[in-house]
């Protein structure tokens, strides 16, 4: 089966994205959560202010709403409130200029066109989920060869998520457009590692070259998936929780190569060519174009801000909006984490302590932990990472056991 015979028609992705879209808009009118205030808000940050302000305005304190994602979601904000679709609305009087104006929380109610405005953007937003599912479900495709039933299904469970829908097109968010681009990144790992298992059964030299475009197609592929992830991670920095395991994945499966030691011997007058021991060796090359790109993708959108008469203070401002630690271990009652989970416990022991009959002496023995001491954020990271050590261990696994097959084959 080739790798056409498992693509998705185009049509059916088209139509599903068309009536997928109608449902969306009857959602218009549905609740929504303050975090539609947030990004009405950020949109007028970057409406009317010059890059210098974008993370420092708080509309003189009238509003919580500020800018807490990192540049490049900046950057999508500032198009969607510049580009000439907007200005042509703004001039046509469709969409008021409230609408885009930097406003204090006790008086941002929005207009109906100005919620029809706000909530279309992220129904066209979700384009780049249906890409990134489109790419994803197909790369999956072209590894199940002998069944091409498994990557459609795939496909549509991702584009009609019933919490994903909930999320972005009620309460309100951008998490399609966001999982859209993190499948790309994976579609193209998925690729990536495809691609070192094709063998081509032809003579010595055409093998040789074969091998050696194989090598380089999965080399491409891979950096397209550290690009996108890192471009990723430019927009929203929750995903920062995966990059352990792009970099133990990477690092295994495209900056070691597999050398194998070929001899030919003669029996019966019939050269006969034997494979010797599988050598991994480090490239520091694909290490060098690796971290360039992947860097380039991430650090390009900061340049902007460091290009200010101040970029210190940006950096440092910057990096207060995007990891706020004085707020605490949650955000809100509502933050679903094992944080969360540790306050509660700690609340339950705080008034288990008052009321229980303890002994006087015990007390003051327990009393100075509670309630529970709320770890620090270095401690916390330090956890974050130690928790991650697992996956880690895996994702340089599945890079090593990939390596061993394209040998195998090869």
């Amino acid at each position: 089966m080739t790798a056409a015979s498992t693509a998705l028609p185009i049509k059916q992705v088209a139509l599903t994205f068309l009536l997928l879209s109608a449902l969306k808009y009857l959602l218009i009118p549905t609740y929504r959560s303050t975090d539609f205030d947030v990004h009405r808000n950020w949109l007028a940050i970057t409406h009317h202010l010059p890059i210098s302000d974008w993370y420092f305005d708080d509309v003189d304190g009238g509003t919580v709403h500020t800018l807490d994602y990192p540049p490049l979601f900046a950057f999508f904000e500032s198009f969607l409130s510049n580009n000439y679709i907007t200005k042509a609305l703004l001039r046509s009087g469709w969409l008021d200029e409230r609408c885009l104006e930097l406003l204090p929380d006790v008086n941002n109610e929005p207009s109906d066109n100005c919620i029809k405005f706000h909530r279309c953007t992220v129904i066209l937003s979700d384009i780049v989920l249906f890409i990134g599912a489109y790419l994803a479900s197909t790369s999956i495709g072209n590894v199940l060869r002998d069944n091409n039933r498994p990557h459609k299904l795939t496909f549509l469970l991702i584009v009609t998520n019933p919490g994903l829908i909930m999320l972005d097109h009620v309460h309100f968010q951008y998490n399609g457009m966001m999982l859209g681009i993190l499948l790309c990144s994976i579609a193209c790992m998925i690729r990536g590692t495809n691609h070192t298992m094709e063998n081509d059964k032809t003579d010595q030299l055409g093998e040789e070259k074969s091998e050696t475009k194989t090598c380089q197609s999965h080399q491409l592929w891979e950096l397209g998936g550290a690009a996108t992830f890192a471009a990723l991670l430019a927009m929203k920095h929750l995903y920062l929780t995966l990059a352990p395991l792009y970099l133990f994945y990477l690092l295994r499966h495209h900056c070691f190569s597999v050398k194998k030691e070929i001899s030919y011997k003669n029996y019966n007058n019939r050269k006969e060519k034997h494979q010797g021991e599988m050598k991994f060796c480090f490239s520091w090359k694909r290490f060098g174009i690796l971290a360039v790109v992947t860097l380039v993708c991430f650090v390009g959108p900061f340049i902007p801000f460091l290009m200010q008469s101040n970029p210190i203070g940006q950096l440092e401002q910057m990096l207060k909006r995007l990891f706020p630690f004085g707020r605490g271990l949650v955000h809100d009652y509502w933050a679903a984490n094992v944080w969360a989970l540790y306050l509660f416990a700690s609340r339950v022991a705080t008034v288990a302590f008052r009321r229980a009959p303890i002994p006087d002496d015990i007390r003051s023995l327990v009393q100075p932990f509670i309630p529970f001491p709320e770890p620090t954020p270095g401690l916390v990271a330090i956890i974050l990472l130690l928790g991650l050590v697992p996956t880690m261990t895996y994702a340089w696994k599945v890079g090593t056991s990939s390596l061993k097959r394209w040998w195998q084959l090869n």
